[in-house]
């Protein structure tokens, strides 16, 4: 998950999923539970669904490469990849504190670091989701080991 940016969060309708990709960060205890938080604007669809169904899925992988083949047979090029694909409920963060933390869990992802200079005041015009994951799966397609 660490050499990923970006989730795309699975959000029911009334006809079809809606899916929209954000930055996210995420914490994992040492048994394997997984949460995940999201950002973005006070207000749209992505809020106005979620207050109607905050059941969501959830797909991040690291975009992937090609692992090409000298060979003359199309079938055997291969994409190298991770992925985790999972699903979850997602709760609005409201408190200024929950709001620091989900964000700095963001910001540590994305950047690599904690920041001390997060300013509570913008915080609050901020939309906030935890994704309290439910169930997710992890794949990976590697360069085989030379022997």
């Amino acid at each position: 998950m660490n050499g990923s940016h970006i989730i795309h969060t699975a959000i029911n309708t009334e006809d079809f999923p809606y899916v929209v990709p954000t930055n996210y960060g995420f914490e994992i205890t040492d048994d394997g539970k997984l949460t995940l938080y999201i950002h973005g604007a006070p207000e749209g669809q992505k809020v106005d669904l979620i207050k109607l169904d905050n059941r969501v899925g959830f797909e991040i992988d690291d975009g992937g490469s090609l692992m090409p083949t000298e060979s003359t047979e199309a079938s055997h090029n291969s994409w190298l990849y991770h992925s985790i694909i999972g699903t979850g409920v997602a709760h609005q963060v409201t408190d200024t504190e929950g709001k620091l933390h989900a964000l700095q869990q963001v910001l540590i992802h994305e950047t690599g670091h904690a920041w001390k200079n997060i300013d509570p005041h913008g915080v609050k015009y901020v939309n906030v989701y935890r994704i309290d994951v439910q169930e997710y799966k992890a794949k990976q397609h590697e360069t085989p080991q030379a022997q």
